[in-house]
């Protein structure tokens, strides 16, 4: 808990980096530049310390332990099976780290319908609800060597959306910008996911990583389609290694679509330390230059208060409760 208020970080993951679960040669690709990603944002050690696969326990002490101020995670399946064998962040890995930490961890299931085919995909949305308790689906549309696919896509996309409401899950989430191998950048592009939120007014659909460097039509778009929300997830963890281009990402996002459309997500493991990268966040000042010249609005606390955990939570009906020893856990919010 920070200042008061409930922090829930939007995307966390169990990956395998072991460079046997790569790919070749689109793999390769994708795992050398995300190394430089990575050490980008200011992560410490070498390629052996990232070329891993990284446990539940170390992952549930990184956000909750040694004093942390995170509260809530969701663990998020990747289903990217043209760059890695196991998709990277495998379901059943992912479900271990709900299982480490069962009060505090929500499951973002993920599959993929041109990849694992329509009727899998399917068959996986309901084992992945019905069975582990996936309160979302992730899905990663931009692939390789012409395997991509559309989130507007009537017959491939649209089925996978009507069994996720059959099953009471209302939340669909897409990978956007941020591309790691040689997939197809024209797909990460966010324009499918317009068409989508109108068709499907009853489902909310996040947006991850403000669809950089796509940003500026990404959130012209969610600011049109009031269920269309936006992670801040990787680079909003540039922050302190490239502060005016994070200021300039966030006043564009608070000015498009609000606080209350915003969601952080620390990607942990990778990156900085968790507690780290909320509190540069949480401290964080709109400049008054960005203000006064691009009047993008400051930020108050309760913007911080809402992009931090109140929208994860109101996105999953959930609220909080507290054991006789202080712990916090997730219920279902009564209307």
């Amino acid at each position: 808990m920070r200042g008061g208020h409930i922090v829930f970080d939007n995307v966390v993951h169990l990956h395998n980096l072991r460079d046997d679960n790569v790919i070749e040669p689109e793999g390769r690709l994708a795992q050398n530049f995300f190394y430089k990603l990575v050490r980008s944002m200011g992560k410490e050690g070498d390629y052996r310390e990232f070329a891993k696969e990284w446990s539940a326990e170390y992952v549930a002490d990184r956000l909750f332990g040694g004093g942390s101020q995170i509260d809530f995670a969701m663990v998020q399946t990747v289903p990217m099976f043209d760059l890695y064998k196991d998709g990277l962040d495998a379901v059943e890995r992912q479900y271990e780290l709900v299982q480490a930490e069962p009060d505090r961890v929500v499951f973002c299931g993920g599959t993929d319908p041109v990849l694992r085919g329509l009727n899998t995909a399917l068959h996986d949305i309901d084992h992945q609800i019905k069975n582990l308790g996936a309160r979302s689906i992730k899905f990663y549309t931009a692939h390789t060597r012409g395997r991509s696919w559309r989130m507007d896509d009537r017959h491939v996309a649209y089925p996978m959306y009507e069994r996720m409401l059959e099953h009471g899950v209302d939340l669909a989430q897409v990978h956007k910008g941020n591309p790691l191998g040689p997939e197809s950048l024209q797909a990460l592009q966010a324009h499918d996911v317009a068409d989508a939120a109108l068709d499907f007014p009853e489902m909310n659909f996040i947006i991850h990583h403000l669809g950089v460097p796509y940003e500026d039509e990404t959130i012209t778009i969610a600011a049109r389609h009031p269920n269309i929300y936006l992670s801040m997830s990787t680079w909003i963890n540039l922050i302190r290694v490239a502060p005016r281009l994070t200021a300039e990402r966030i006043g564009k996002a608070l000015a498009g679509v609000g606080a209350d459309h915003l969601l952080w997500g620390t990607e942990a493991p990778l990156g900085p330390h968790p507690q780290d990268l909320l509190d540069w966040v949480w401290e964080f000042q709109m400049p008054d230059d960005l203000v006064e010249g691009y009047a993008y609005p400051r930020i108050s606390d309760a913007d911080r208060a809402d992009i931090v955990g109140g929208n994860m939570l109101r996105l999953l009906k959930m609220t909080v409760e507290y054991a006789e020893d202080g712990r916090p856990s997730l219920v279902p919010a009564h209307d």
